[in-house]
């Protein structure tokens, strides 16, 4: 099924990113950025940031903040085959952690509980599973190097978390981890793509739940993520648009939208280094035309 309208319809609008609450909060100096971090947002993001609001950049990727409902706004991260090489999720590579660089984390225990009482799980919107890597080409990997390991502690900070309905959506079976699943294991193992993802949180205008031991964690209505792989220099893109379900249903195909709608409901402005009239003509069209020539 179609569901682009019926999304519009849900959701007219969702909220851009809030003035920050504290001076810890803004992100990155993107005038005076090292040459790493240039670097970094260079590989993470494609086509140009989509805002540049409350900016983080990571070893694995690169992140807005949204300090009103403590989730990540939006990620950005590139995969290729070499980064699913991650180390069992054990021992120090299971912990969350706080970011360090904000100044009113969110931390652990906030989370504690939510899924038994309310069956909101740790969600990931950078996945751990592409967290890997020998990312500094020294033949070394997280079990071995610092660097490495870094990454995939990034990825595990608590401003990459959202709050995600468990059992029907992040959980086996739901559309966010069948997402997941066909990008890493078809896309990238399957087929050795080299893909650039963005993916968001999205609230709509009505009343947000709320969760954590403050009860300031808001719990998205929607999720987004967008599949970018180049071919031939060509870039063929899928646009999802996920309900926060608890019930699942459908397939990931059914959910595939337009660019245009993913901006329209979060006010970011994809792609905006391409030229003007192909960015206005790729935007437009449903992305489902390359559903299958990906």
């Amino acid at each position: 099924m179609r569901i682009a309208a019926n999304l519009l319809r849900i959701v007219f609008f969702s909220f851009l990113l809030q003035a920050a609450s504290a001076s810890g909060q803004q992100g990155v100096d993107l005038s005076a950025l090292s040459e790493h971090q240039r670097a970094l947002l260079n590989e993470h993001v494609y086509g140009g940031l989509p805002d540049s609001s409350h900016i983080y950049i990571r070893n694995a990727y690169v992140s807005s903040y949204n300090p009103e409902y403590r989730v990540p706004a939006w990620v950005a991260y590139r995969v290729v085959p070499d980064y699913l090489k991650t180390p069992p999720r054990s021992g120090k590579f299971s912990r969350f952690r706080e970011a360090p660089d904000l100044m009113y984390p969110v931390i652990d225990n906030d989370y504690r509980g939510l899924l038994d009482s309310l069956g909101y799980a740790r969600g990931h919107m950078v996945p751990y599973g592409v967290s890997g890597g020998d990312r500094n080409q020294d033949g070394l990997y997280a079990d071995e190097d610092d660097h490495d390991q870094l990454s995939i502690f990034e990825v595990n900070y608590l401003s990459n978390i959202a709050p995600q309905n468990h059992s029907e959506f992040n959980g086996f079976g739901g559309l966010w981890y069948n997402l997941e699943r066909f990008i890493q294991d078809s896309l990238v193992r399957g087929r050795g793509m080299e893909l650039w993802i963005f993916a968001g949180c999205l609230f709509g205008p009505g009343e947000v739940e709320k969760v954590g031991r403050q009860k300031d964690i808001g719990v998205p209505a929607m999720f987004y993520k967008i599949v970018i792989h180049e071919s031939d220099g060509v870039p063929r893109v899928l646009a999802f648009l996920f309900p926060h379900q608890r019930t699942a249903h459908g397939e990931i195909q059914n959910f595939l939208v337009s660019i245009d709608v993913i901006e329209q409901l979060t006010g970011l402005d994809f792609f905006h280094e391409w030229e003007d009239g192909f960015e206005r003509e790729f935007e437009r069209q449903d992305t489902w035309r390359f559903w299958g020539s990906l």
